[in-house]
């Protein structure tokens, strides 16, 4: 490269010529422009101008469509040739950006300082303080919201576990003094041995919704105990309700499933003794319903009557026995009052 600081002595008389010449070749311009635009156009270049006709228009971006194929038409050993070619070009551009231009003729060819650029970039043998990778390997943490990241080591939070209790100012990682953690632990004894009974959940401590079926406890261990047998009686009644419940659905299903088997039974005889015996009708005759019809209605609505009462009884019966349950819970929880008194 030539040294920019270096003056070239150009002589008036070049500039002058140079502008003549400039002016020449405008003018020149000039007159083309205005013979171009005198001249007539020939019919032919009319028509050629005009738009073309159906059959001589082509489909849309098939122009393009060639165009891009005749680009992406390239020879192998051309694009060989060029990446030859710019490799050698880099390794050439590398080895002259680290040891600078040597030859005097190729230094008036190039326009690179490669000198200037040989004195500013830095040697690779001087220590960089770029770590590698294989030091700084992909690590899975987990954040303060309970969620597993993935990232470098050297980019993982560092969590510092809060200092309890007081410390010697200038040393943050001195524990607490021995004295004062044997007072907190004889502090934390004489309170489990002072304490009132076990401990029980508070949900005070605890803050969310609860469900509709939360019940809050007393903190008075015998109110505590009553509510809770309290509770144990009214599901001991819930379940001997549902049970009773469950029983009467069952023999009503029964006498149900009987009652429609016996009816089943009677139709199908009756169309046994139909069919065997053939039927004489006429018009101007009518026949007296049999005396065997008259009994068997007459003992299905009996049995109606019989299955009624009967199920009334068993419902009687059963209310009456859960009663009777319920009472003798009650008595016992009541005698079991005045013995704990």
């Amino acid at each position: 490269m030539q040294d920019p600081s270096k003056a070239f002595d150009i002589s008036s008389t070049s500039v002058l010529d140079l502008k003549a010449e400039l002016f020449k070749q405008k003018e020149e311009f000039e007159k083309q422009k205005v013979i171009a635009k005198n001249q007539p156009v020939s019919a032919a270049l009319r028509k050629a101008a005009k738009k073309p006709g159906i059959w001589e228009r082509q489909n849309k971006g098939v122009l393009e469509r060639s165009h891009r194929d005749e680009l992406e038409i390239v020879e192998t050993s051309t694009l060989e040739a060029s990446r030859a070619a710019m490799e050698r070009k880099a390794k050439l551009y590398d080895r002259l950006s680290k040891t600078g231009i040597t030859d005097d003729a190729l230094a008036e060819e190039v326009l690179v300082d490669f000198d200037r650029k040989a004195w500013e970039q830095p040697s690779d043998d001087e220590p960089t303080n770029v770590k590698d990778k294989s030091e700084d390997p992909w690590v899975e943490y987990v954040d303060e919201f309970g969620r597993t990241r993935v990232a470098r080591k050297s980019q993982v939070p560092k969590i510092e576990s809060p200092v309890i209790g007081p410390t010697i100012p200038g040393d943050d990682n001195e524990s607490i003094s021995d004295e004062l953690l044997q007072r907190w632990e004889e502090a934390a004894k004489r309170e489990l041995e002072t304490g009132n009974g076990p401990i029980h959940y508070d949900e005070t401590k605890e803050i969310r919704t609860k469900g509709v079926g939360f019940y809050r406890f007393s903190k008075d261990e015998e109110e505590r105990q009553e509510q809770m047998r309290a509770l144990k009686q009214l599901r001991l009644e819930t379940e001997l309700k549902r049970a009773s419940r469950q029983t009467i659905k069952e023999k009503r299903k029964a006498q149900l499933d009987a009652r429609m088997d016996m009816i089943r039974a009677k139709r199908q005889k009756k169309s046994s003794k139909s069919e065997s015996k053939p039927t004489q009708t006429t018009e101007n005759t009518i026949t007296e319903p049999h005396i065997s019809d008259v009994t068997n209605t007459s003992n299905i609505s009996t049995t109606d009557s019989t299955i009624n009462k009967t199920s009334n009884k068993v419902l009687q019966l059963s209310e009456q026995a859960v009663n009777d349950l319920l009472s003798d819970i009650r008595r016992q929880i009541e005698i079991k009052k005045k013995t704990d008194s």
